[in-house]
């Protein structure tokens, strides 16, 4: 029996995608919860949970998987840090094909067809998959909405997880550097617009976030002028984010913005209309100019980073 998998590691939105997926393909939709509340995954339509203990280990979780009695036709993970690293060794595992990065999977008349984010996501290439075969897939986070509700009363399994694979051990877990981080994943957000002028302010909106230890985003007016690269913007046309700070300097808050952040937990904002759109979405909001309102917020956040210390 073949079935679409998902691997939920906190958020069943992959799980929806999996229950669409298998929905249109006539096969059963069965999550592996990972840090998931089971009813979540039941909700997002699971018919059949196999629960896994403890913390994410690549090879603890890529064993126990594969040991599930069945070749899934799509294995589905989340485009995380996690959900990457695991993908290419359940692909390996199960002798799959393995694409990363999808921003959608559907049935085609000789097999499945993927859409991939590529160019600098300013195109999706597409990718057939022959009928029969085991796909892999991550899709990008946070980026498709929640799932349809379903009503499911699934079967709930425990995986058994053994030990590590001889010469592995985990020795520790580096927290994620913000100026690397992807801002969809990041929890903290920076994000700059045309409103600060020009790039020179750049350089002080950059250490602000370093700071807060946030990544650095954009508006799209930004990226277009080359002032930041296209993977720092934000909004429908960009990165999707969820933060649960987000920071807009000299943002005004166009529609595709908006939208872009609609999942965002606080908002501060900071522009020189009190009346732009940001300003009524914000939790806080400063009037003021940009080149005033960062380095006082600098020399605040120095005075606080001092106390700590």
């Amino acid at each position: 029996m073949r079935a679409v998998i998902a691997w939920v590691e906190g958020d069943p939105e992959i799980m929806g995608d999996a229950a669409d997926l298998a929905e249109a393909l006539g096969v059963p939709a069965w999550g592996v919860a990972a840090g998931t509340d089971p009813a979540a995954l039941a909700a997002a339509g699971s018919e059949r949970i196999f629960m896994i203990d403890g913390p994410y280990d690549a090879t603890i979780h890529s064993a126990a998987i594969a040991s599930i009695c069945v070749t899934p036709l799509v294995m589905l993970l989340p485009g995380s840090a996690n959900g990457s690293d695991l993908a290419p060794r359940l692909a390996a595992r199960l002798g799959a094909a393995c694409l990363l990065d999808c921003a959608w999977l559907r049935p085609a008349p000789d097999g499945l067809l993927a859409a991939r984010w590529a160019h600098d996501d300013r195109a999706l290439e597409r990718w057939q998959v022959p009928e029969g075969a085991t796909l892999v897939a991550t899709l990008r986070p946070r980026s498709r909405g929640a799932p349809r509700p379903r009503r499911r009363q699934p079967r709930i399994e425990r995986l058994q997880v053994g030990g590590k694979a001889p010469g592995s051990r985990l020795l520790r877990n580096l927290p994620a550097d913000p100026r690397s981080v992807g801002v969809a994943d990041a929890d903290r957000i920076v994000a700059a617009g045309l409103g600060i002028g020009s790039p020179d302010l750049l350089p002080a909106v950059q250490n602000l976030a370093d700071l807060l230890g946030a990544a650095l985003g954009a508006s799209r007016p930004l990226a277009d002028r080359g002032w930041v690269p296209f993977h720092r913007q934000i909004g429908t046309t960009g990165q999707q984010v969820s933060p649960g700070l987000y920071v807009a300097i000299g943002v005004s808050g166009a529609t595709q913005h908006m939208a872009g952040i609609g999942e965002a937990e606080t908002v501060v904002a900071i522009n020189t209309d009190p009346g732009c759109p940001m300003m009524a979405r914000a939790n806080l909001a400063a009037v003021g100019d940009a080149a005033e309102v960062v380095p006082a917020l600098q020399r605040k956040l120095r005075q606080l980073h001092g106390a700590q210390a």
